[in-house]
């Protein structure tokens, strides 16, 4: 029988084994074709066109066309004013009704209302991924509670508060607490397998597996909550004071369009919504974005 086996050459003594030697060559590039440049000054118009904030004005300023040409066109100040008209009436609404004091008014109470939900959706969501009652209690919770609308609840808060300040709070409780719990919940849950098992490595459980690992790792989602349950609040918040502002002759920014609607001054009508959508987005590109680029962005979680 034929030994297949390989057995290498014996070296004589005092020699090495080298390894083979190939020519070395260089090719150069003949034809590069269109690559075009790898760096080059931008110019003016791209310059401007990379700042955000700029485009995002444009686009204000094309819906502000927009707005004037429609009303000019329809020409009925009674139904739809013009941006210069609703400009003039916010001015003269800041100077000599208090719109501001009154949009601080909302937003303070929208902030109370905001922290409290807050506070109990971390509560929650906190239980709910340390437990199976908490994560039962939480699906329960939300099945029953996130298709009720926050405004439905308002006459019973009346009944329970009286008119005042903390039957607005909880209605805002009940529009924020939940979508952010829902959001918060299914950040935590899509945390990966391999972070769970590093930070249990690490001896990490209860709260504080997760204030440092769940929660960072889930912030995308936690903030995506934190933006949603901001818009619903403030939707509720208008809307509740619409009806309290009937109630006692009082209130914030509801309050002011309700009472110019009365008096049929539709302009002062549409500055007091200019006014909430203005506050939307302040609330929006400024202090959502600045938590957005100093988390999220600064981990590379997102583009």
């Amino acid at each position: 029988m034929t030994d297949l086996s390989f057995s290498p050459r014996p070296l004589p003594p005092g020699a090495r084994r080298e390894p083979p030697l190939r020519p070395e060559y260089e090719r150069t590039v003949t034809a590069t074709g269109p690559i075009g440049d790898v760096a080059r000054p931008l110019s003016p118009w791209e310059r401007l066109s990379n700042v955000t904030a700029l485009r995002r004005l444009l686009v204000l300023a094309a819906v502000a066309g927009l707005w004037q040409a429609a009303a000019v066109w329809q020409n009925n100040p009674l139904m739809f004013p013009t941006f210069t008209d609703t400009a003039a009436a916010l001015w003269d609404g800041i100077r000599h009704d208090g719109l501001l004091s009154m949009a601080w008014t909302s937003l303070s109470v929208l902030l109370k209302g905001y922290a409290v939900a807050l506070v109990l959706a971390v509560l929650l969501t906190t239980v709910a991924v340390s437990t199976r009652i908490g994560n039962d209690l939480l699906s329960t919770l939300t099945s029953m509670f996130n298709p009720l609308p926050a405004i439905a609840l308002l006459p019973i808060a009346m009944l329970w508060f009286g008119l005042g300040e903390v039957s607005l709070i909880f209605v805002l409780v009940h529009a924020v607490l939940w979508p952010l719990a829902l959001n918060t919940h299914a950040g935590f849950t899509s945390v990966s397998e391999t972070l769970r098992m590093a930070g249990r490595n690490y001896g990490l459980g209860g709260l504080r597996y997760v204030v440092t690992l769940l929660i960072p790792a889930a912030f995308p989602a936690i903030l995506t909550g934190l933006k949603v349950g901001w818009a619903f609040a403030w939707r509720t918040l208008i809307a509740a004071e619409l009806v309290f502002g009937v109630s006692s002759g009082k209130g914030g920014l509801g309050w002011f369009i309700f009472q110019n609607r009365n008096e049929l001054y539709i302009d002062k009508v549409f500055a007091g919504l200019v006014t909430v959508i203005l506050i939307g987005l302040l609330v929006e590109n400024v202090v959502f974005r600045w938590i957005e680029v100093h988390t999220v962005r600064k981990w590379g979680m997102v583009r």
